[in-house]
């Protein structure tokens, strides 16, 4: 039985939201090396997804959903994710998004970063974007430290930080497992496929985002904008240069919060 669970949330009011994440979701299971790994769906804002099963594609593309939670109304991304998160039963927790398509492999290759890195507090792969790609152009047999949030692996017991709206709380994951002794590392192996914000380009954003994002960016900086370690520099600047790493945290950055941003 494959260690891994798979949180994915998904909001899909309309039919190409739907058959995106269907796809995402047929994707996970035909690309893992071992398609027993939990699949967790937390669907806000409808139930399409409540009875989806393997009647959508031969068995051997199965789409199971082994658990189904949904919060209609929602209650918040943070909140419903770590409603997934708690419910959980495996030792690995990878978070991904219904707009992310995974490489052939994507789960042993995620376990093989922590089995090659005993430090390991998250694990991710590379990433083809539109306009844009994380990590190298093709793929080489290396390790590197850093991060990819959009699709991550962590083990279970952590879980985000619900004083986060919907921004930073991966970023904050990231640090309070580098303040736990562990780091943060992305294979250059494999890529995922991230589209990108294909919800919010289809829903448009939601109410209040730009409110959200200047509370948990200025949470995020209180709590984290003194920490000297290197990966907070990455966070905040991402780059960090020998000689120069002051400059990770002097060089200006644009900040959505000011003095008038409501507590």
């Amino acid at each position: 039985m494959s260690p891994i669970s798979v949180v994915l949330p998904i909001m899909a009011p309309t039919p190409f939201l739907r058959a995106m994440a269907e796809f995402t979701i047929k994707t996970l299971r035909m690309h893992a090396d071992d398609p027993s790994f939990e699949l967790i769906v937390v669907e806000a804002a409808g139930d399409h997804f409540e009875h989806f099963s393997a009647q959508h594609w031969p068995s051997e593309y199965s789409a199971k959903i082994d658990q189904y939670l949904n919060f209609t109304p929602p209650i918040g991304g943070v909140r419903e994710a770590n409603a997934a998160i708690d419910a959980a039963s495996r030792e690995f927790i990878c978070y991904t998004g219904s707009d992310v398509i995974v490489p052939q492999g994507w789960d042993a290759e995620l376990l093989r970063v922590f089995a090659e890195r005993k430090d390991c507090g998250i694990a991710c792969l590379s990433a083809h974007e539109p306009g844009a790609t994380i990590g190298p152009r093709e793929p080489l047999d290396l390790i590197v430290e850093g991060m990819y949030s959009p699709f991550a692996m962590w083990r279970r017991g952590w879980r985000l930080d619900e004083a986060y709206q919907r921004i930073y709380q991966d970023s904050d994951l990231v640090m309070r497992l580098y303040e736990a002794g562990l780091r943060a590392f992305r294979s250059c192996r494999k890529h995922v496929h991230h589209l990108g914000q294909m919800t919010t380009s289809v829903i448009g954003p939601a109410v209040g985002h730009d409110l959200a994002l200047a509370k948990d960016e200025r949470l995020f900086y209180r709590r984290w904008g003194k920490s000297p370690l290197a990966m907070f520099a990455m966070i905040r600047t991402g780059r960090q240069t020998y000689g120069s790493e002051h400059e990770g945290w002097t060089n200006q950055i644009h900040l959505h919060y000011n003095k008038d941003t409501p507590e």
